[in-house]
């Protein structure tokens, strides 16, 4: 019926992103479609980012990985997120998926691998603008003694990257 107390507890301390199980294989190429060197995380079972190595621009990698597996790309230099159709977090689909409702005839000899793109993020100008002030923070808390909205100083101060204080 329900679940016991040490069942819920554990559940409560995983981390709400990493990977699930390995039921379904998924085959993708990921591809930089960028101008910088990004490193390619998968995200483990214990939520812990893990380095697939660094992906030169223009380059593309094979990789077998499964479903529940998110993915998250990084820029080498800035650790500045990357996007896959403009989310942070890439979840493989299915190795099936491409061909449901597809006839015996129409399959192709071999699987196809699915090719990912990554981009840049598209951001707005207000976007921007922050991204370029949050760089220039030696701390978070430096956002608070800005003379801009009680909004924006919060905004700041929790936007990643983070731009860590020792003394905090």
């Amino acid at each position: 019926m329900g679940e016991n107390p040490r069942e819920q507890q554990q559940q409560q301390q995983q981390p709400l992103l990493r990977s699930i199980n390995n039921d379904h294989r998924s085959f993708v190429k990921f591809i930089n479609k960028t101008v910088h060197s990004i490193v390619l995380y998968w995200i483990d079972y214990q939520g812990q980012a893990v380095s697939y190595g660094v992906l030169p621009p223009g380059d593309c990698l094979d990789i077998d990985t499964f479903v529940t597996h998110p993915w998250i790309f990084v820029d080498k230099e800035t650790n500045d997120r990357y996007t896959v159709n403009q989310k942070d977090v890439f979840f493989p689909e299915p190795w099936f998926a491409r061909y449901r409702g597809l006839r015996r005839s129409q399959l192709p000899q071999r699987c196809e691998r699915t090719h990912v793109h990554i981009t840049l993020p598209v951001y707005t100008l207000r976007e921007l603008a922050l991204r370029a002030i949050k760089r220039r923070l030696s701390n978070d808390r430096q956002a608070f003694q800005l003379e801009i909205p009680r909004s924006l100083q919060y905004e700041l101060a929790t936007m990643l990257p983070r731009n860590n204080d020792p003394n905090s």
